[in-house]
């Protein structure tokens, strides 16, 4: 759900990565706040689990230009994959403007990418969030591995189109940036053209079990993750082995110089993402002045744990953090 705030004129739209376990979000979000190129961005926060972590931080690309005379800030997030974290991520779809849903793309993945996929949309509409109008980018991901699926399978058995079709390897930076000029294009667009992604008609997201599991198929889970590097004061965390040498990733280009979001000729891993788009002014009235009025929820009590609860990990994770920074620190001045 779009946030504006009139105090400092700014508007934040939530855009999240969802894909199968080891499937390439996190690299995603690692090569996107890595990019020298990307200024006006938040610090990273890291939540660690056992075979996964969530990722979070946000950003000003100021080249979009204004939405009514206002900023835009965007906020990125990733999910867990592994079966076992379902919870997890219907909170953190919780309001989401727009979705990358990075798909695998090697052929024995392809179940795994259909539960995901099929669980997405059942997340979404959980949360209210009508899967037909939410901004919605596939990215293809890996296809500088040898085992792929040909881009019309996957297509054909996601049931989208090419123009919402982003193909990548997030491991070389190739499609990432293409990836993410797409979806917030079309979170942008769902404003201008006021589109109301709400399920009117589906009842409150209650209090999560957090025992429960998803449907994704367990092989989705992947490998356990052995090491990554992360950012200054994070807890360690795991990362898939290292794929055999293979092609050279699949170049990308601007898509919005075609009106496609397919990528073709090279682009350099760490470019700016929006250095090439020309300055949005979309001049309309508040898209949600006219919007219908929401019943609150009946249990504003649970949703009120519920943050709580979420602030509370979020707090001590970023504790940690800190003790591991003090640790660091501590260790360079002995």
């Amino acid at each position: 759900m779009v946030l504006i705030n009139k105090a400092i004129n700014e508007v934040t739209v939530k855009l999240v990565y969802y894909g199968p376990g080891l499937c390439g979000k996190t690299t995603n979000l690692e090569k996107i706040y890595a990019n020298p190129k990307l200024d006006n961005k938040g610090k990273m926060i890291s939540m660690s689990t056992e075979t996964d972590r969530t990722l979070f931080f946000d950003f000003m690309p100021m080249e979009l230009g204004t939405i009514a005379g206002q900023k835009v800030r965007v906020q990125l997030y990733t999910v867990p994959g592994q079966v076992f974290y379902d919870a997890t991520r219907k909170l953190v779809l919780r309001g989401a403007d727009g979705v990358v849903f990075v798909a695998d793309s090697q052929a024995e993945m392809r179940e795994s990418n259909l539960d995901s996929l099929e669980n997405l949309k059942t997340n979404l509409r959980l949360n209210r969030i009508d899967p037909n109008k939410v901004a919605l980018v596939y990215q293809l991901n890996k296809r500088d591995l040898p085992n792929v699926s040909p881009v019309e399978e996957m297509i054909d058995y996601l049931g989208t189109d090419s123009s919402s079709v982003v193909e990548a390897s997030a491991k070389t930076g190739a499609g990432v940036t293409a990836t993410l000029r797409a979806a917030v294009a079309k979170i942008l667009d769902n404003l201008k053209n006021n589109v109301d992604t709400t399920l009117y008609e589906e009842p409150a997201l209650s209090a999560p079990d957090m025992t429960q599991k998803s449907g994704v198929a367990h092989h989705s889970a992947g490998t356990p993750k052995l090491s990554m590097r992360a950012e200054s004061g994070a807890h360690p965390v795991v990362a898939a082995p290292a794929p055999a040498p293979a092609p050279a990733a699949v170049p990308d280009e601007d898509p919005f110089d075609t009106g496609g979001v397919a990528v073709q000729p090279e682009v350099e891993a760490e470019e700016d993402p929006f250095a090439h788009d020309e300055p949005v002014h979309v001049d309309f009235e508040d898209p949600f002045a006219a919007a219908p009025a929401v019943e609150p929820p009946s249990d504003l009590e649970e949703l009120l744990a519920n943050a709580s609860a979420l602030v509370a990990s979020l707090e001590a994770a970023l504790e940690r953090a800190r003790e591991n920074e003090r640790k660091i620190r501590a260790r360079l001045t002995s």
